[in-house]
C-alpha cells in the first residue's frame, strides 16, 4: 500500500511483517483461499429427508401499512391460490400467505425477500436463535401463516422447506463434524513450524483437534473500518473468543477481550501503531496502522451490492486495491443474507484485498434473517459498534460523508419523530456539514432509479432528501439497490445535485432491456464495476470502471 503525502487517516498495512516470532503462525487467514474451505458454506440441508412445501398456498393479499411489529389481520380480500415460487414487484410492501396440512416438532426453513414473520396455528413463533429457521413444536394438522416482509424492487415467498427434528439434529451433529475437520485441515496445511507438524504426525484426530484449539487461526485479515462515531476501528475475526495481545514495538502490550471471536481495537483519530498480533500459543502476524497529517486531496472507491457475489467481489476488491485509494466506500447489500454463517467473515476478508480504510452502510439484505425486530445482530457485532447507530457524519480532508440506514425503519424510510430523523436535520445544519467544500450523502436506496422495471427510486428518500437539494445543502448522492451503473446530475432551485448508483459489485445484475421510463438517467449501464471518485477543494472527478478495468464513464464537477 502506497502512502500519500499529507494522508487525512489511518492506513493500515496488511501485509504482515516477516519477523522471528516466538510462537509458531499460521502463512495466511483461514479465509485467504475460499476454494480450500468451500465446505463450511453455504451449509446446506441434506435433500433426502427435506421435505418441499411448494403447493397448497394461498396467496392472501398485500399492503403497504408501516411497522415491523404486526398482528395477523383479521380478513383478507382476494385470496387466490399459488405455488411457489411467488413473488410480485411490489417494493416496501408486507405479503401475506396461508398454508394447511400435517406437520410434526421439526424446523421450518422460508427463503423470502426479505424477511418472513410465522404463526403456527395462531401463535406468532420467533426465528430461532440457532439459525435462520422457525422451530416447530406441533403434531398433526397444521395452520401456517407467513408475513413476507419485502424491501427489495421484487419480493415474495420463493420456498419453503421442512425438516423433522430427529433428521435435523442429525444434521447439525454431522455438519459440526465436517466443519471442525475442515478446520484442522486447514490449519495443518498452513502450519509454519516443521518439529510442530512432524511432533504431532502420528495423533489421532481427536487428539490433534484438542491440540490445534491451543492455536487459534485468523479467520480474517485485520480491516480498518471508519466507526459511525468518527473513530478508526480495527477490526479483526479470529478462531476463538478470548484475550488477544498487541505487542508494540516498543514493547508495550495491549490486550483485547472478545466473547465471540470477534477482535476491534479502537484507535483515537491521528494516531498510529505497529503490533505483532498474539492469541493463545498462535503468532499471528505483524500489523502497521499509521496517521499522517490533514491531505486536500482524496482518492474514494465507490461500490455496492456485493452482496454474496463472492468471486466477482473478489475482482472488485483487488481491482480497488491496486487503484491506491485512500478510503472505499461500500454502499450497502454488503452480503446477500445478514444471518448467514460466514457471510461477514467472508466479506472482511475480502475487504481486506482492497488495502484500504473502509466506511460501510448497511442495505436491506444486510438485516435478512432479522426481520422480527429489525436487529441485525451479526451486521453490529462485525461490521459496528454497540450501542452505537448505523449511521454517521464523517469529515476526510474536504469531504464530508454522511451516512443513512433507512432499513431502520420498515417500509425504508427515516420518518419523522425518530433519532435518525432528529440526528440528520441537526447534522445537515451543523458547522462540520456547511463549512465542508463537498458534501456527498451515502445510501442503500437510491432517490432516483431507472434500471429496474416499475422502480423509480424510492420516494420515502426523495421526500426526505429534496428539500436539502433545493436549499443547496447536498453535491453528490452514492447509492446501490438496483443492480448496475447510473447517474444523474440535476439542478433544484439552481443548485446541481449529482447522482450514482454503483449496484454492480458482485450480485446479479438487473435485466439487459428492461427498465422503467422515468427517470431518465444520463447513464445507464448493466455491468458489475466500481467507481474511483478524486477529490480536491475545487474538483470532483469520477470514473466508473468495468471488471476488465476499462472506464464506463467519468464526470467531473468543479465548484
Amino acid at each position: 500500500m502506497r502512502f500519500r503525502d499529507g494522508l487525512a487517516w489511518t492506513v493500515l498495512i496488511l501485509s504482515a511483517c516477516q519477523s522471528d516470532p516466538a510462537l509458531p503462525t499460521y502463512r495466511e487467514p483461514f479465509l485467504a483461499n475460499e476454494r480450500k474451505v468451500a465446505g463450511m458454506f453455504p451449509n446446506e440441508f441434506p435433500k433426502e429427508p427435506l421435505r418441499e412445501l411448494d403447493s397448497g398456498w394461498v396467496f392472501l393479499g398485500r399492503d403497504s401499512i408501516a411497522g415491523i411489529y404486526r398482528d395477523w389481520p383479521d380478513q383478507f380480500l382476494q385470496p387466490k391460490s399459488v405455488s411457489l415460487p411467488h413473488r410480485l414487484p411490489l417494493p416496501n410492501h408486507s405479503l401475506w400467505y396461508s398454508w394447511e396440512g400435517m406437520l410434526e416438532p421439526g424446523i421450518l426453513l422460508v427463503d423470502a425477500d426479505d424477511g418472513v414473520q410465522c404463526w403456527v396455528n395462531e401463535k406468532r413463533i420467533p426465528r430461532s436463535v440457532d439459525g435462520d429457521y422457525f422451530e416447530v413444536e406441533v403434531s398433526g394438522k397444521t395452520d401456517l401463516n407467513l408475513r413476507v416482509v419485502n424491501n427489495a424492487m421484487a419480493g415474495g415467498l420463493r420456498r419453503v422447506q421442512f425438516l423433522a427434528k430427529e433428521a435435523y439434529q442429525f444434521w447439525k451433529v454431522r455438519k459440526d463434524q465436517i466443519i471442525a475437520g475442515i478446520l484442522v485441515d486447514r490449519k495443518l496445511e498452513l502450519l509454519q513450524d516443521p518439529d510442530l507438524e512432524a511432533e504431532w504426525e502420528d495423533l489421532s484426530y481427536p487428539e490433534l483437534s484438542a491440540l490445534l484449539a491451543d492455536y487459534p487461526i485468523l479467520f480474517t485479515a485485520p480491516v480498518l473500518i471508519w466507526s459511525t462515531d468518527g473513530s478508526p476501528l480495527v477490526r479483526w475475526v479470529s478462531e476463538s473468543a478470548g484475550t488477544a495481545i498487541l505487542r508494540q514495538e516498543q514493547g508495550e502490550e495491549v490486550r483485547i477481550e472478545s466473547t465471540n471471536g470477534i477482535f476491534t481495537h479502537k484507535m483515537e483519530r491521528g494516531t498510529g501503531i505497529s503490533f505483532d498480533l498474539y492469541q493463545g500459543k498462535s503468532f499471528q502476524g505483524s500489523f502497521s496502522v499509521e496517521a499522517n497529517p490533514v491531505s486536500d486531496n482524496l482518492k474514494l472507491a465507490l461500490w455496492g451490492d456485493s452482496q454474496g457475489g463472492w468471486e466477482t467481489f473478489r475482482e472488485v476488491a483487488e481491482a480497488i486495491g491496486a487503484h491506491q485509494v485512500d478510503l472505499s466506500v461500500g454502499a450497502g447489500d454488503l452480503v446477500n443474507n445478514g444471518s448467514e454463517d460466514w457471510a461477514y467473515p467472508r466479506f472482511l476478508q475480502l475487504l481486506s484485498r482492497m488495502q484500504a480504510p473502509q466506511l460501510l452502510v448497511p442495505g436491506n439484505h444486510d438485516y435478512d434473517g432479522y426481520y422480527d425486530d429489525l436487529h441485525a445482530i451479526q451486521m453490529n457485532d462485525y461490521l459496528f459498534q454497540p450501542e452505537r447507530p448505523t449511521y454517521g457524519l464523517q469529515q476526510f480532508g474536504p469531504v464530508a460523508i454522511l451516512s443513512l440506514d433507512p432499513n431502520l425503519n420498515y417500509p425504508v424510510s427515516v420518518p419523522e419523530g425518530t433519532l435518525q430523523r432528529e440526528w440528520l436535520s441537526e447534522q445537515l445544519e451543523s458547522d462540520t456539514w456547511n463549512n465542508a467544500p463537498w458534501k456527498i450523502i451515502v445510501l442503500h436506496q437510491p432517490p432516483y432509479s431507472q434500471g429496474w422495471p416499475g422502480y423509480q427510486g424510492e420516494w420515502t428518500i426523495r421526500q426526505l432528501l429534496e428539500p436539502y437539494f433545493h436549499r443547496g445543502k447536498v453535491d453528490l448522492v452514492v447509492a446501490g439497490h438496483t443492480h448496475d451503473y447510473e447517474r444523474l446530475s440535476q439542478k433544484f432551485s439552481g443548485h446541481p445535485v449529482h447522482f450514482l448508483v454503483v449496484g454492480g459489485a458482485g450480485g446479479g445484475l438487473e435485466p439487459e432491456g428492461l427498465q422503467s421510463d422515468i427517470p431518465q438517467m444520463d447513464r445507464l449501464i448493466k455491468k458489475h464495476h466500481y467507481g474511483i471518485l478524486e477529490v480536491d477543494a475545487n474538483r470532483m472527478r469520477f470514473k466508473a470502471y468495468d471488471l476488465e478495468g476499462n472506464t464506463m464513464d467519468e464526470i467531473t464537477v468543479r465548484k
